[in-house]
C-alpha cells in the first residue's frame, strides 16, 4: 500500500520470487507497471517484473499481510482505505519513516496483529513503472504483540530470500528511536544541500552539524527513559550515509518533487516530546523550519505556474 520507490523495490522483489503480491499506488504507476511491467536497475542489477497493481481496492481479496509504505503523514487515511481488506488471518507492516505510524495503525486496526518494520535500502523513484536500487541497508522488524512470532519469522524469511539483509527485534519501538536518528541526520541536510547521502560526508560543518542534531535527540530519549547510546547512533547515521552514497533521501525527493514532506514526524516529532520532557530542541527546531520554508516555496511556486 503505497508503492512508490521503496514499496516497489520491496513488492517487486517479493513478486520475482514468486510472492502474490498486489501494488496500490498512484494511477500514473499502476497503469504504466500494468502496461510495461516494473523496472528496477541499480545496485541489485537489471529487473522487469511483472506484478499485479491496481487502484481499486474493491477488486482485492484479503491478503495474509498489507505492507504501508506511504508517508508517514498519511498513514490514517491510508489505513482507513484497507481497512475492509484486514481480515482474522491479516498482518499489517508499518515499514515507513518517521515516529508513532504504528500507534495509529493500532489505533484504527487494534495492535494484536501489527508488526513494525525500518529499513535503510535506499531507492529512487525515477517515473512511472521505473525505480533504481541506489544503496543496500538493513531491515528489521518486530510486532507490537511480542508473543506472535511466526509471521515475524516468515516476513524475515522472505525478505531474506529476496536479498534483503533482515532480522528480528523484540524490542521494535526502541529500534524506531534508533532508526530515528539516522533520519534527524540526514534527511533534512539533504533536503536543504541537494546532496547525496554519501556526499553530506565530504563537508565537515555538515557532519558536525548532523552530530549535532543527533546529540539533541538523545537528549530526549533520556529524559523519556530510553537508554541510546549517542556516538553509536552517529556513527549508524555515518555509516547509512556512506553505504547509500548515491541515494538521495526521500525527504530530498520530496523537496524536489514538490511534495509533502515527512519532517513532523522526525526532527519535528523531536521537538515534541522534547517539549513534553523539558529538552529543547534548537537545533531540530532550526531544521523542522527551514524545511517547511522548502515546502513554502514549492507551494508558492506551483501557484505562480498555474
Amino acid at each position: 500500500m503505497g508503492a512508490g520507490a521503496i514499496g516497489s523495490l520491496f513488492g517487486g522483489f517479493l513478486a520475482e520470487a514468486g510472492n502474490d503480491v498486489t501494488f496500490i499506488g498512484r494511477k500514473p504507476h499502476i497503469d504504466s507497471i500494468n502496461q510495461n511491467g516494473l523496472s528496477i536497475e541499480g545496485i541489485s542489477g537489471e529487473h522487469h517484473i511483472k506484478v499485479k497493481a491496481t487502484t481499486d481496492l474493491s477488486t482485492l481479496e484479503a491478503p495474509d499481510l498489507i505492507i504501508l509504505t506511504v508517508k508517514a503523514y498519511s498513514t490514517a487515511s491510508a489505513v482507513e482505505d484497507v481497512r475492509a481488506l484486514f481480515k482474522d488471518h491479516t498482518y499489517f507492516m508499518c515499514l515507513q519513516n518517521g515516529l508513532g505510524t504504528e500507534d495509529v495503525a493500532s489505533s484504527i486496526l487494534g495492535e494484536e496483529r501489527i508488526l513494525r518494520g525500518t529499513t535503510s535500502e535506499g531507492a529512487l523513484f525515477l517515473e512511472p513503472g521505473k525505480i533504481r536500487h541506489t544503496g543496500h541497508g538493513e531491515t528489521i522488524i518486530g510486532s507490537l504483540n511480542p508473543t506472535d512470532s511466526s509471521i515475524l519469522k516468515r516476513v524475515e524469511l522472505e525478505f531474506q530470500k529476496v536479498g534483503f539483509k533482515t532480522t528480528i527485534s523484540k524490542d521494535i519501538k526502541r529500534v524506531v528511536w534508533e532508526k530515528i536518528f539516522v533520519n534527524v541526520a540526514i534527511n533534512p541536510f539533504g533536503a536543504l544541500t541537494g546532496l547525496r547521502n554519501g556526499d553530506l560526508l565530504m563537508v565537515p560543518e555538515v557532519k558536525e552539524a548532523m552530530k549535532a542534531a543527533i546529540l539533541e535527540g538523545t537528549n530526549v530519549t533520556e529524559m523519556l527513559g530510553i537508554n541510546i547510546n549517542t556516538q553509536a547512533s552517529i556513527e549508524k547515521a555515518f555509516e547509512v550515509a556512506r553505504n547509500t552514497a548515491l541515494n538521495k533521501n526521500s525527504m530530498l525527493q520530496d523537496i524536489e518533487n514538490q511534495k509533502k514532506t515527512e519532517i513532523d514526524f522526525i526532527n519535528g516529532a523531536l521537538i515534541k516530546y522534547g517539549e513534553e520532557v523539558g529538552a529543547p530542541c534548537p537545533i531540530n527546531a532550526v531544521l523542522t523550519a527551514l524545511i517547511k520554508g522548502l515546502e513554502k516555496r514549492n507551494e508558492l511556486t506551483s501557484v505562480e505556474a498555474q
